[in-house]
């Protein structure tokens, strides 16, 4: 009991961050009202209103240089304006299933804002790119401090919602992100509950019941099998990017739907309007999914093909609305990079160095790995035999959805295979993150998942159950937080609290701008980012020395004579690391010395909490 005390335990800011997402969260709405009318799907005005303040910041303010500042303010008069309209139209129950499945995302709300950053790449791009647009009030560019981040040049559509709720707190929100990515699963559960009422019961009403954003929510999380704590609940944009890519592949299956006459509440105009909107946010949010955009929309030009029931012409005239957004978007942050001359995004090597010999090798580790996941690859494989099936003999809304399926998951594993050869070096041999570049499907799996069980409940459980049983989807969606505290809470690790608590001490004792390198000579460099995260906005942080480069003395001396650190914090006091020093330091602490030539001198000394080894602690 105690333990789940702490886990739910909030801070006074963490709870002020939470208030403030959620008032970023309702601007983004207001804002997508505008832009979209429509009301049919309306959890889609969120996506919506987020995707247009994307592409205003990166227009204004990465090409116009206009302040962030400016920008937000225009943008919240732009969300009032919006308010009025709403309330004069009398619109203000447009989004009650979106409000339920808010309520009951509750305790998962409050979970995920009582958590801190703790995984690797938050550290080092994506809430050091952040981080950058709260300091400055602009993305970078000539005459501005260079950023600390690794990838400044990665897509800020995450980044500019964590910039906008730090402006609400007053203070850098680095968990936004993760508070954001639950609200987009419970904007899903929404879209989920939708397609299972509508294919369980035939019911094309709009509005869904407690009940049905339950199951969405069951869906999308605890029978999702792509569905891995450790991603979701943190600033990657791997769970966005599976929200949206599931959001797409059901606006293309209603589309073709309503080509083909079966839609009958909303046709395929504002369905394809909604589809580039949503493309637009799932593009600025990572690079690659430019390419799944295009797979779903090449999905519905496949059915358009075999489908006798939907002319050519009718989609190919909606392809502008489809395609249009999410290349504006793409087009006007490469206008960014480019103009402004920011390194660090995603590129291919020169053809020269493709491992197009070795493609053997990568397929058969791609193979492995899938072995490894069943769940997933499983229920895709599946899909795919539906999607031949359908090739030959195309007749239901069903055949349509498992060829948009088949031809997204066949396309992007392809699409991977030529990656891994293209752009990742010898790395690429062992299918770096197969499984996790996987996961940008999960949404897409689920909705196949759903739609397949609600075919099987309508044909062979829903005339025979008598039973109520919507109070137990409900009950599960409340109580699997607390049930599932434990994993979900991985940020409570004792290594990562501490190494965090004790560099905001050292900036603190460390002159500002001083050189400065940090020695964690046992370990992997998991620590290390979380050192040079902190220190890095405050020091000339110089490098880091970790297991990998080999700590003898000899090396460590070298290393400190290239880099000529002032100071220097170690984490292990190891023996190699007194000698080349020389200094005797004590066991069991961290260290800031002063550095005079190879004369380290102790400043402060602090010890592990508990533990004799930092990286023998489990996380």
């Amino acid at each position: 009991m105690n333990k789940l005390i702490t886990y739910f335990s909030a801070t006074q800011d963490q709870i002020t961050g939470l208030v403030a997402l959620l008032i970023v969260c309702a601007m983004f709405l207001m804002i997508g009202m505008l832009i979209r009318p429509q009301r049919y799907m309306p959890e889609i005005d969120l996506i919506a209103g987020w995707s247009l303040v994307t592409l205003v910041f990166v227009v204004a303010g990465g090409l116009g240089g206009i302040n962030f500042q400016i920008i937000t303010s225009f943008l919240v008069l732009t969300a009032i304006l919006s308010l009025l309209v709403m309330l004069r139209k009398k619109r203000a129950d447009r989004h009650i299933d979106f409000i339920k499945s808010l309520v009951l995302a509750l305790p998962l709300l409050w979970l995920t804002a009582t958590m801190s950053i703790s995984q690797w790449d938050e550290f080092t791009h994506w809430i050091p790119n952040a981080r950058y647009l709260y300091t400055y009030d602009s993305l970078p560019g000539p005459g501005k401090p260079e950023p600390t981040s690794n990838l400044p040049g990665y897509p800020h559509t995450l980044a500019f919602v964590i910039y906008l709720v730090s402006r609400v707190t007053g203070g850098l929100a680095e968990n936004a992100s993760a508070i954001f990515t639950v609200v987009l699963l419970a904007l899903f559960s929404v879209t989920l509950g939708r397609v299972a009422k509508q294919t369980a019961n035939e019911d094309q009403r709009s509005k869904i019941s407690w009940s049905f954003c339950a199951i969405g929510a069951l869906a999308i999380t605890v029978l999702n099998p792509t569905f891995v704590p450790k991603i979701v609940f943190t600033a990657y944009a791997d769970t966005p990017t599976m929200v949206l890519i599931g959001m797409l592949t059901v606006l293309m299956w209603r589309i073709l739907n309503a080509l083909a006459g079966t839609e009958k509440h909303c046709s395929a105009g504002p369905l394809s309007w909604s589809f580039g909107l949503v493309a637009m946010a799932a593009v600025g949010t990572k690079q690659p999914n430019i390419v799944l955009c295009c797979l779903i929309t090449l999905a519905g030009l496949v059915v358009v093909l075999k489908d006798p029931k939907i002319s050519l012409r009718s989609y190919l005239r909606l392809l502008p609305a489809i395609i249009l957004p999410s290349m504006v978007i793409y087009f006007a942050w490469q206008l960014h990079i480019d103009y402004n001359h920011v390194d660090g995004e995603f590129n291919f090597l020169p053809i020269e160095n493709w491992n197009i010999n070795k493609i053997d090798v990568i397929a058969e580790k791609m193979l492995l790995i899938a072995t490894k996941k069943g769940g997933y690859f499983g229920v895709m494989i599946i899909a795919c035999l539906f999607g031949a099936r359908a090739l030959w003999r195309l007749k239901t809304p069903f055949d349509r959805l498992s060829i948009v399926i088949a031809v997204l998951f066949a396309g992007y594993i392809l699409f991977l295979l030529f990656v891994y050869t293209s752009a990742f070096g010898g790395n690429g041999l062992v299918a770096p993150s197969f499984w996790r570049f996987n996961m940008h499907l999960g949404g897409a799996c689920v909705v196949f998942g759903t739609v397949c069980t609600a075919l099987i409940w309508r044909r062979f459980f829903a005339i025979r159950q008598r039973v109520n049983l919507a109070w137990l989807a409900i009950a599960l969606i409340l109580c699997a937080p607390l049930a599932l505290a434990y994993k979900i809470r991985f940020d409570l690790h004792p290594p990562k609290i501490y190494v965090r608590t004790v560099m905001e001490k050292v900036v603190e004792l460390v002159p500002r701008g001083s050189p400065f390198i940090v020695f964690d000579v046992t370990g992997n460099g998991e620590f290390e980012v979380i050192a040079r995260y902190v220190a890095s906005p405050y020091v000339d942080y110089r490098g880091f020395f970790i297991a990998g480069y080999v700590p003898t003395v000899q090396n460590l001396q070298k290393y400190v004579r290239v880099k000529q650190p002032e100071y220097i914090w170690i984490h292990v006091p190891t023996a190699e690391v007194q000698e080349a020093l020389n200094v005797e330091l004590k066991p069991h602490h961290s260290h800031l010395v002063k550095m005079r030539g190879l004369q380290a001198t102790i400043l402060r000394a602090w010890p592990f909490p508990g533990y004799k080894d930092p990286n023998a602690i489990q996380n």
